[in-house]
């Protein structure tokens, strides 16, 4: 089935996912506070692909996230060190934009903490670098392409659906692969909350655990209120299909 999002062309434009920025505030590190873990958090950048790099061994078997995205370029660069590993990966805080589309699909288990989010607005496809052509005197199209060419190789390599990255052809806003009806969602939608059902049928390889807190709740309603002000809409009944 193939979902049309209205806004979604809007949205990709103002914010390409190959540089989708975090805060000012936001700094990048990663750290192993112990032999078999390691913890990525911040923007994904340079210095975060070149931390992880220098980081990384055989003896890791858990990933601590807490990342608004970044890069598509260099979030692909680390997904390709953790490819094979069948990491189990905890999003503590967020994971999104990036560190979603390529970091959680490589995960054997996937366990969201309580009041964290997982938020997706897509990926580089061929609807977002035709726009990208359309624009005259663009410089970075040609940049975009590669990207787009080592997304389309990272996702049959690793089975990812196409929903996942509300994949786009060229020239449409009908992103494939996607059935269930959104929540909330309206022209404003700047990006979308994944709920659990979402990430289970999208993350097929994946087993997937949202924790709640004391009072069994994932995430608060006056959090779930403060993501609608911010322009993200629920997963609702979605699923990849």
């Amino acid at each position: 089935m193939r979902w049309l999002f209205c806004g979604l062309v809007t949205v990709l434009v103002l914010s390409s996912p190959a540089e989708v920025r975090a805060s000012s505030s936001d700094q990048s590190s990663c750290n192993r506070p112990s032999p078999d873990t390691l913890v990525v958090s911040g923007e994904i950048g340079a210095s975060l692909a070149e931390c992880v790099d220098r980081l990384f061994s055989d003896a890791i078997t858990q990933l601590v996230l807490d990342s608004r995205g970044g890069s598509a370029a260099f979030a692909l660069d680390i997904a390709e060190k953790l490819e094979g590993r069948r990491l189990t990966m905890i999003v503590r805080g967020e994971c999104n934009s990036s560190c979603a589309n390529y970091f959680l699909p490589l995960a054997s288990t996937l366990v969201v903490e309580p009041g964290a989010v997982i938020l997706i607005h897509g990926g580089v496809d061929p609807a977002l670098v035709a726009q990208a052509e359309s624009r005259n005197g663009s410089t970075d199209v040609e940049a975009l392409r590669k990207t787009a060419e080592r997304q389309a190789d990272f996702v049959s390599r690793n089975d990812v659906p196409p929903g996942w990255l509300l994949y786009r052809d060229a020239g449409s806003t009908a992103v494939e692969g996607l059935d269930g009806a959104w929540g909330d969602f309206n022209a404003a939608t700047k990006a979308w909350l994944v709920e659990e059902r979402m990430a289970r049928s999208c993350l097929r390889n994946t087993i997937v655990e949202y924790r709640v807190d004391d009072r069994g709740r994932w995430l608060s309603e006056a959090r779930m209120r403060a993501l609608r002000r911010q322009g993200v809409a629920r997963s609702n009944t979605v699923e990849c299909n």
